[in-house]
C-alpha cells in the first residue's frame, strides 16, 4: 500500500498528527470577566459599606435594602 503514495505525502500525514493544540480565548473575554469581577466586588463592598442617610439617620445600605 505504500507503493501508491509519494514518501513526502505520507511523512507529511504522520506529521501533521504530531504537535501541540493550544486553545486560547481572545484577551476581550479576559478583560471582561476581570471587569465582571471588579464591578462585582465593588458591589458586594458597596453593600456593606456605603451608607444611605434617612429620617432616623445614616443607615447601611444592606441593612436599608433588607430591612434588618
Amino acid at each position: 500500500m505504500s507503493d501508491l503514495y509519494r514518501k513526502e505525502a505520507l511523512a507529511h500525514r504522520s506529521r501533521a498528527l504530531f504537535g501541540e493544540v493550544r486553545l486560547q480565548a481572545p484577551p476581550a473575554t479576559w478583560m471582561i470577566t476581570a471587569l465582571l469581577v471588579v464591578f462585582l466586588a465593588i458591589c458586594l463592598a458597596g453593600l456593606f459599606y456605603f451608607q444611605v442617610e434617612t429620617d432616623a439617620g445614616a443607615v447601611r445600605l444592606i441593612d436599608w435594602l433588607f430591612g434588618a
